[in-house]
Formats: structure tokens, C-alpha cells, sequence
């Protein structure tokens, strides 16, 4: 290898030094930064084709740990978490153009597992408020367990559980007063049981029936109510 030239590897095919790579067809550089043995090494900046910063990533010497910075085009921050070998880990959190969170995400080995946490972003830059609008938990990038959603007043809008990314049991949502507004029952994430639908007292105001998803009325309702009952089977089971 030449001292001081770019986009070198040694007689093993190891990426050493300074490397760099320009947007096919175009001037502008798409990333620059420092291998070692064919690692990365110190700062790696991106670029977007117009020549503005897209990323920022520093990796740390003699660890397996990066902390990554990613921006918008306007040069506000995008995103801000860790890479461990090279994939997502920790909390990431994320950020609307107007530098408002818009999310945190947990990852576990480059897989989002644990809670995921979306937030309203205000359209007026002088509310601060961080108000949730939906929280879900992962296991190993699929939607397992406990779901709820939020109104921008911070009441429940919806309840409900997934397992092994389907919707499953009884899901709920709810008017912004807090009553009742519709239930659902589901099944390997489809509808099975009956589902209401309320006002916003509350009060029930239509009511429906899915065996398996699909929506049963009339006599067909009423033989396979008759024939559940025979066996002892719960409609909602």
C-alpha cells in the first residue's frame, strides 16, 4: 500500500486507511472514514447527494461499540443511538425536522425488543409537551404483549395484546371522554367473538358477530349461536 492513498487493502484483501466512496454518476461524496484490518475506525461521516451531512458515526477504539448521529437535510438531528458490531443496540431515539422526539426505540442485537414508544409532535414549536401516542413491546422484531394507544390528551384511545405479531384476546378503544367506544375480540389476529361498537356515553349502539373473521347475520348467526351452545362452546371462546 501507498502512503496516504485512499481505498487501499492489504495482501489479505483488508480494507486499510482512508476510505471514501462519491454517489454514482455525481461529485459529491456519499461517506469517508478509516478502516483498520477491514474494521471501521474513528469517525465515519454520510452524505446526502446534495452534499449535506446525512450521518455521523463514531466508532469507538479497541470496543465493538459505535455512537451513531443521523440528520435531516435541513441539519437537524434525525436520530441518536448505539451500534454494537455494527447493528442497532440500547435505546434509539428519533426526531422530527422540527427537533421534537418522535419516537424511542430499544434494540437488542440489531432486533427491536422491549417497549417502542411514538410521541404526538406539536405543529407549535413552543409546546413542549412529550405526550405518548402509542407504546408497543417487541420481542426479537415481532409485536408481543401489551399495546396501548393514546388520545393528544393523554387519555387511552386503544387496549389491546399481540402475540407473535398478531392482534389476540379482547381489544378496547375508547372515546377521548374515557367511555367506551368499541370492543373487539380477535383471534390470531382475526376477528372471532362479538364486537360492539358505543357512543359517547357509552351506551352499546351496534353489535356484530365474526366466527373466524367472518361476519355471521341473520339465520346463519343463529344456527351456529344454536349449534355452539349444544356443544357448550362460548360464542366469544
Amino acid at each position: 500500500m501507498a502512503f496516504g492513498q485512499i481505498n487501499q487493502v492489504d495482501a489479505k484483501g483488508r480494507k486499510q486507511g482512508p476510505w471514501q466512496k462519491k454517489y454514482d454518476g455525481l461529485h459529491v461524496l456519499k461517506y469517508k472514514g478509516q478502516f483498520k484490518d477491514d474494521k471501521p475506525v474513528g469517525t465515519f461521516t454520510y452524505y446526502y447527494e446534495t452534499n449535506k451531512v446525512m450521518a455521523i458515526i463514531k466508532h469507538q477504539e479497541n470496543s465493538n461499540r459505535s455512537v451513531a448521529y443521523y440528520y435531516h437535510e435541513n441539519g437537524s438531528l434525525m436520530s441518536y443511538g448505539i451500534f454494537r458490531n455494527q447493528v442497532k443496540d440500547s435505546i434509539w431515539l428519533n426526531f422530527g425536522p422540527s427537533e421534537r422526539i418522535s419516537s424511542a426505540e430499544t434494540y437488542v442485537n440489531g432486533e427491536l425488543h422491549g417497549k417502542k414508544i411514538v410521541y404526538y409532535v406539536p405543529e407549535d414549536p413552543s409546546d413542549k409537551s412529550q405526550v405518548p401516542s402509542a407504546i408497543y413491546l417487541y420481542e426479537k422484531d415481532v409485536l408481543n404483549g401489551e399495546f396501548k394507544e393514546y388520545h393528544v390528551n393523554g387519555s387511552v384511545k386503544t387496549t389491546g395484546q399481540f402475540a407473535n405479531g398478531k392482534r389476540v384476546g379482547v381489544w378496547n378503544d375508547y372515546h377521548i371522554n374515557g367511555r367506551q367506544a368499541h370492543v373487539y375480540r380477535y383471534k390470531n389476529g382475526i376477528k372471532h367473538g362479538w364486537c360492539t361498537s358505543h357512543d359517547e356515553s357509552g351506551k352499546e349502539i351496534y353489535k356484530a358477530y365474526f366466527y373466524y373473521g367472518r361476519h355471521l347475520e341473520g339465520k346463519e348467526l343463529q344456527e351456529k349461536l344454536s349449534q355452539m351452545k349444544k356443544l357448550g362452546v362460548h360464542p366469544n371462546d
